[in-house]
């Protein structure tokens, strides 16, 4: 993954995606620029304590940045659960401007139309694009624990296989900056429903002697539910950014921001 420098804010690209004329995307960091001052403050949801106006701006922001019209952006109402919604022109602008009209009840959503940005908020959780370079269809997922457990990734292709015939061997996955298993101890409902999910805590959870908690690994998981059903290993790329340690490049929940940044992938 590689960070572009922009005169208005910095933005990051996976390198497998890059190689592709065919789409366009990106992962946002915190990072403000202007001539005067440079600040944390790139912040996109409108489920935070920034005014709406403040947020309306940094969005804009974004989008002039990665060249993308806002109202190509499409927003979900994200709930931690596996909903996957299919993405047409009649979505296109939806939550851009107003919480309620994104797409309700949705972690995940996939279209085969150009020109139009699927968008994730993130802030500790996994945004994850793919991107089917035969059919030419892409698709977000939005994985926290619940969602991973749910195995929305591995749904998610599962959907692109169902409704647009994908090969599975010929899905890119680029998984963003989410918080690493060193700083995501978790409670014994977690460790029970990783058990359930997964058949074990082996490798899925690490018992970290400093917490005294086992500790999660989002990135494991998530590889082990793709490759599982097919997705080579050698077509998922990480970004390798804990959020938690890299908070000031990113918006954390653990580290108490409200704020958010988010990722979004688009046929072109």
């Amino acid at each position: 993954m590689k960070l572009i420098k922009s005169k208005l804010t910095d933005y990051l690209q996976f390198n497998h995606f890059s190689k592709s004329s065919e789409i366009k995307h990106f992962v946002s960091t915190r990072i403000k620029k202007s001539e005067s001052i440079s600040d944390k403050n790139l912040n996109i949801s409108l489920e935070s304590d920034m005014p709406a106006a403040e947020v309306y701006k940094n969005r804009q922001l974004l989008s002039e940045t990665v060249k993308i019209p806002l109202q190509s952006f499409v927003m979900q109402n994200q709930i931690h659960g596996d909903t996957i919604t299919i993405i047409d022109d009649t979505h296109k602008g939806k939550g851009i401007l107003n919480h309620q009209t994104a797409i309700q009840n949705s972690d995940a959503m996939i279209t085969d139309k150009k020109n139009i940005c699927l968008f994730l908020f993130a802030a500790d959780c996994m945004p994850i694009l793919f991107f089917d370079t035969k059919k030419h269809i892409v698709g977000v997922a939005h994985s926290g624990w619940k969602g991973t457990v749910s195995k929305i990734a591995q749904k998610t292709v599962i959907k692109m296989n169902e409704v647009f015939n994908s090969d599975f061997k010929d899905i890119l996955v680029g998984i963003g900056p989410s918080i690493s298993v060193k700083h995501y101890e978790t409670g014994k409902n977690v460790v029970s429903e990783v058990e359930k999910a997964f058949g074990t805590k082996n490798n899925f959870l690490k018992f970290n002697t400093k917490t005294n908690k086992y500790h999660f690994d989002l990135w494991y998981s998530a590889k082990y539910q793709l490759t599982e059903i097919g997705i080579p290993e050698t077509n998922i790329e990480f970004s390798e950014f804990c959020t938690f340690e890299n908070n000031d490049l990113f918006f954390s929940a653990r580290q108490k921001n409200t704020g958010r940044f988010g990722a979004g992938i688009m046929l072109i």
